[in-house]
């Protein structure tokens, strides 16, 4: 799978599961992304990573769109916590509403083991450009596999 999305192979993303309408990833904590030094909290740039990437995919959880090419067209993040040192943080979304063009998804991202204390959440809008074969990400199989 780490052939299809570079920049997500590259940082260690997975994917963590999809459950009904829901898309979850997990970024496996590495010290080459912390963002400050003396407590080993995260970059702010790889939690924006993360959650633009689960929202953009959360639309192959979605019945009333095909899976599709979609690039980013709005995100905003709201900060909610430090990301703590050592930890996995996982992301999860699901697409709460589609146009013809546009996918409006809603996630938020969590450390491994709270998912109730959510550290950010986002919403954003994606636009549809074109299908895509995602048979190679949707199979059960690839749960863990790099993406």
């Amino acid at each position: 799978m780490g052939d299809h999305i570079q920049h997500t192979h590259r940082l260690g993303v997975r994917l963590e599961s999809i459950e009904g309408d829901e898309l979850t990833l997990r970024l496996p904590y590495r010290e080459e992304l912390v963002g400050n030094p003396d407590t080993g909290a995260l970059h702010g740039g790889v939690l924006t990573m993360l959650l633009d990437q689960t929202l953009g995919m959360s639309a192959i959880c979605n019945d009333a769109t095909k899976p599709s090419v979609t690039p980013t067209l709005d995100l905003r993040i709201d900060h909610l916590g430090v990301t703590p040192a050592g930890k996995d943080i996982l992301a999860t979304a699901r697409v709460y509403r589609t146009t013809k063009r546009i996918l409006f998804a809603e996630g938020y991202a969590w450390c491994d083991g709270q998912r109730d204390r959510p550290i950010a959440r986002a919403t954003g809008s994606w636009v549809r450009v074109g299908d895509v074969d995602m048979s190679w990400f949707l199979g059960p199989e690839h749960a863990g596999e790099p993406l």
